[in-house]
């Protein structure tokens, strides 16, 4: 179920700085892991400073961490988990005492609210909480990622306490990377997982710095510029935005990423925040994309071809838009199929745009950028 996915988000930035640890314990994660005081605030202080730079904080307080979680935050698919939220909120922070008086009345508790609440409670009491028993999860966490029988023999009961669920909401703010719009009405939520390999829990942290870092509105300008695209599917748009972030990283994180095929062991799922959480589907990551430094050139070149088209007026903006989405369907069936050849049906398409005196001098030498770097990667 999805709530296992989450848990082993948080345990997988904690594995990521003690390797040795998941090492020891891997081969038994599936029957549980029983985590120590000291280590349970390894864990807490880990997922805690990866936020931090999630939201571009440079120090911890819980009500600026707060505020900026709540700018963008999973929806809580209330009234159904109104209860159990109620049941996993930790006494030591009051995040009523965060919130102005007009908004303290409407206030409710939700996944930022729990996050916050656990790293508080962990910190301060130095790990020494004793877990009670909850009646339910929040109904995210009873989401199945696959059907029943692709669980990887994975099916076994987890023990529903609120220290191993609140694991889990750490694991949901960590993992969410926003809200990207899916037509006229509908939005989808995205969360970066990893696949539960040894290699998505030792490098998880590689995976969300080079993602999430800095600030997450980064990403999410990034992921909705490629959705946006006119007849561009949504799994090859995400792929895309995530190559480009991909590529950004140093020499070293790209051997790592390469090396390991990192991103193909990470998922990008996308639920339908509804009353009931519905899972859209499924992308898996790729490196195909930054597997060379032609490969490399190409992702950043049409990056910056898709930010220069962001300034066009309405109308010329649309147009282009659609050239470039149909642009990056041949780019992408190219490197999935690596028939290269497809390229040239990219650059061929863009040429009618370079040649188009009415559109801006800096859109066109984008464009001209690309196609160039288009023909270097045929080679």
């Amino acid at each position: 179920m999805l709530g296992r996915y989450f848990q082993l988000v948080a345990l997988s930035i904690y594995f990521s700085i003690n390797p040795g640890k998941l090492r020891s314990l891997y081969g038994v994660l599936d029957k549980g892991v029983s985590l120590t005081n000291s280590e349970l605030v390894d864990l807490v202080e880990a997922t805690r400073n990866l936020l931090l730079e999630k939201y571009g904080l440079k120090e911890y307080d819980p009500c600026k961490l707060l505020e900026f979680m709540n700018k963008d935050l999973p929806r809580a698919y209330l009234p159904n988990d109104e209860e159990v939220f109620s049941e996993l909120y930790f006494p030591s922070f009051n995040y009523e005492a965060c919130l102005g008086e007009r908004k303290r009345k409407k206030a409710g508790i939700s996944y930022p609210e729990i996050a916050v609440s656990f790293i508080e409670e962990i910190l301060s009491k130095k790990g020494v909480v004793a877990p009670k028993d909850v009646r339910r999860k929040p109904a995210l966490f009873g989401s199945f990622i696959f059907s029943e029988d692709k669980l990887r023999g994975l099916t076994g009961r987890v023990l529903h306490d609120n220290i191993s669920l609140a694991i889990g909401v750490l694991g949901v703010m960590v993992s969410y990377a926003g809200r990207v719009p899916a037509g006229p009405k509908e939005t989808l939520e995205l969360f970066l997982l990893p696949d539960g390999s040894i290699e998505s829990l030792m490098y998880s942290l590689l995976m969300y710095d080079l993602l999430f870092k800095g600030n997450i509105n980064s990403w999410k300008k990034l992921a909705e510029s490629f959705v946006d695209l006119p007849s561009t599917s949504i799994e090859r748009a995400l792929i895309m935005a995530s190559s480009v972030k991909f590529s950004s990283a140093r020499d070293e994180d790209l051997r790592q990423l390469t090396n390991n095929w990192l991103p193909e062991k990470f998922i990008l799922l996308r639920v339908k925040p509804e009353r009931r959480p519905n899972i859209s589907g499924s992308t898996t990551l790729t490196s195909r994309f930054i597997s060379s430094n032609r490969d490399i050139e190409v992702v950043r070149a049409l990056e910056r071809m898709i930010n220069a088209i962001q300034g066009l007026k309405n109308g010329e903006k649309e147009k282009v838009l659609a050239v470039v989405g149909d642009c990056v369907n041949y780019l992408t069936e190219a490197y999935f199929t690596n028939n290269k050849t497809l390229l040239v049906e990219c650059a061929r398409l863009l040429i009618p745009l370079y040649q188009d005196e009415d559109l801006p001098v800096k859109v066109r030498e984008a464009i001209a950028k690309f196609i160039e770097v288009l023909a270097n990667a045929i080679r």
